[in-house]
């Protein structure tokens, strides 16, 4: 006996976790709870979980775990949507007239639409009456003729010829003229030779401005009109890179928000009335453009074009050589300028008409169809596009 604990002793004494011999025969231990106050920064301590007894896992299995009730959050009213301001109002139909009698065509040396692409876009816009009144030119009316039964729209055969009246530069437009009549053929031809002239002598007088030569025989021929305009001038200036860099051209891009707005400074002052480059030209007097007209067997009415700038007494003097009536209602004039050509037209007992002066994508502010003709005054337009009978003019 005292064998069996002196051996044992020996057993706790040698062994690292201290096992009796009865420990060593069925390899169990004793297990020591860490002392947590004296364990060292770092020292990792392995966690003994003991097995569930047979018990505790039924009591797991049966347990019904409570449901976690979620905190719901607090309903927050959305913000209404901020519409943003569109950048551009939408054209609808309800916006446009049916009736614009003043539209350019690519007979003209601003026009961009041949004749049938103006028909397609009347048609589509729900046109009921159309004029094509080309700058100085008579000759879309022979194809607009053509196009207007196959689109099935009425058509007014039209002119706008420039003209002069006591030193001031008018338009007269003239409607259900005989195109056919040569006197149209001899304005238009006039007209070109007048605009080819005036496009070299304001050539002459820029280059001896600014030393800049322009070589007039390469650009002449890529205009189909044979003229060269302060438009084309211009474009060459502010294209040109050393040019721009000249102290004429500078102070412009200098001075200005846009180079857009440098250019509209630059064409007002160099060859704008009283410009080192402006070149005066002469028209014919509005008296024999009238009577042109009317030997035409048409109906001569007083463009709106410039309209803002001329006195209504001077209106009212053009008004007493037979003018047939007034363009009263475009985007080309301001509302006052509507107002009181609308009151001289009355005064007259004559013709009122409306037009958009619709150039294309050459002028993107004038809209086919966008007259600024009040609703309740259409009829009054009506009066001068049921005048004739154009079954009876001229094929």
């Amino acid at each position: 006996m005292l064998a069996w604990w002196l051996i044992n002793g020996i057993c706790v004494l040698v062994t690292p976790y201290q096992q009796t011999l009865v420990d060593l025969l069925f390899k169990t231990r004793l297990v020591h709870q860490p002392d947590y106050d004296n364990l060292d920064a770092g020292e990792v301590v392995e966690e003994v979980v003991p097995k569930p007894s047979l018990k505790n896992k039924m009591e797991q299995l049966t347990k019904k775990e409570k449901p976690v009730k979620k905190k719901e959050k607090p309903v927050v009213a959305a913000k209404p949507a901020i519409e943003k301001p569109s950048v551009e109002k939408v054209e609808t139909l309800d916006d446009l007239m049916p009736i614009d009698l003043h539209l350019r065509s690519n007979y003209s040396d601003d026009g961009y639409y041949d004749v049938e692409d103006l028909f397609k876009q009347a048609k589509e816009n729900h046109m009921e009456t159309i004029s094509i009144t080309d700058h100085n030119c008579a000759r879309a009316n022979a194809v607009a003729q053509r196009f207007a039964p196959l689109y099935d729209i009425h058509y007014i055969p039209g002119v706008e010829i420039d003209a002069q009246f006591e030193s001031k530069r008018v338009r007269l437009l003239g409607y259900y003229i005989d195109w056919n009549n040569p006197v149209f053929d001899e304005y238009e031809r006039l007209s070109l030779q007048r605009e080819k002239e005036l496009s070299l002598e304001r050539v002459k007088k820029f280059e001896e401005y600014c030393g800049i030569h322009i070589d007039v025989d390469s650009l002449m021929p890529n205009s189909r009109f044979q003229t060269i305009t302060v438009f084309d001038i211009t474009n060459m200036v502010f294209h040109n890179k050393r040019v721009r860099e000249l102290s004429f051209v500078k102070k412009y891009l200098e001075n200005s928000s846009s180079e857009k707005q440098a250019r509209k400074k630059f064409i007002r002052d160099v060859f704008g009335k009283g410009g080192p480059c402006f070149v005066q030209a002469q028209y014919p007097e509005l008296k024999d453009v009238l009577q042109a007209i009317h030997d035409a067997d048409g109906i001569a009415i007083l463009s709106s074009w410039n309209m803002d700038m001329i006195p209504d007494e001077d209106i009212e003097k053009m008004m007493n050589l037979g003018i047939d009536g007034i363009e009263c209602f475009s985007p080309r004039v301001h509302d006052s300028t509507m107002a009181a050509l609308l009151k001289l037209a009355t005064k007259h007992h004559a013709f009122v008409t409306c037009g958009s002066d619709y150039h294309g994508p050459k002028r993107p502010r004038f809209k086919m169809g966008k007259c600024y003709c009040p609703e309740k005054a259409l009829p009054l337009v009506r009066i001068m596009t049921k005048a004739l009978d154009t079954d009876d003019q001229q094929e």
